[in-house]
This record gives structure tokens, sequence and C-alpha cells, in this order.
């Protein structure tokens, strides 16, 4: 839950305000895209034999900043940045609709992917709730 907050507050802070053309949000997409292999990489080098230890957080800045894409297109309220943050954790912590099977299994990919998937989820569903409030 921290590291989904702090990476909450990087968004809030280095990107939100930031993101207002289509060369910005191309620019989010790549930075979202090397996080991503940042994590694959950074992950054998940070953790033990332990597998998604709670110490490995770049996974969660990762699930985060994918949660957050349809902020950029739609609406930019912080009341809606709140509610991807619990939507995400929700995702993240339940693990529904076959993220559990990434989850379940160890290695970087796996660890990075399970919260890539619950950002996508958790993209989708916020998508839903803008569109049905506007």
């Amino acid at each position: 839950t921290m590291g989904s907050l702090l990476a909450l507050i990087i968004y809030y802070f280095f990107f939100e305000g930031l993101l207002d053309s289509w060369l910005n949000y191309l620019f989010f997409f790549f930075f979202i895209l090397i996080s991503f292999l940042i994590g694959l990489y950074i992950y054998p080098r940070t953790v033990e034999e332990e597998n998604d230890p709670g110490s490995f957080v770049w996974d969660e800045f990762v699930g985060m900043w994918i949660s957050c894409v349809p902020l950029l297109f739609i609406d930019k309220e912080i009341y809606l940045l709140l509610l991807a943050f619990f939507i995400f954790r929700f995702f993240d912590i339940y693990k529904p609709l076959g993220i559990k099977s990434f989850d379940s299994k160890s290695g970087a990919f796996y660890v990075m992917t399970d919260d890539v998937i619950a950002g996508i989820y958790s993209a989708c569903l916020i998508s839903l709730i803008i569109l049905n409030i506007h």
C-alpha cells in the first residue's frame, strides 16, 4: 500500500500537471514501459530468494501509474485519482480475474506483470466509472 501511495504522490506532483499534450502522453507511456523494464532488471538484484517481498515496491509503482492513464484523457479531478488508488489496491490485494495466476509464479516478469494487470483492470474500471459520471 505504501508503494502505491508513493506512486500516486509521484504521479500527482511530477506528471499530473505536465500531461497536457499528446507528446507528453507518449512520454508518460514510454516512462511506464521503461519503468516496467527497469523493474525486470532490478528485481533479481534487490531481492534474495523470497518471491515478491514487501520491500520491493517498484511493481506497485508501475501498476499504479497504469491505473492513472484514463485520468490523462478523461478527467483530472483529485477524487478520481484517489478512486484509482483504491481500485488498484483492490485488484492488487485480492487478485481476481486471473491476476492470482501470475502472482503464484516466481520471477521478475510475474512479479511485475501481476501489478501491470491489476493496473490495466483498474484503468478499465475507472474509465467506466468516469464515463458514467460525465
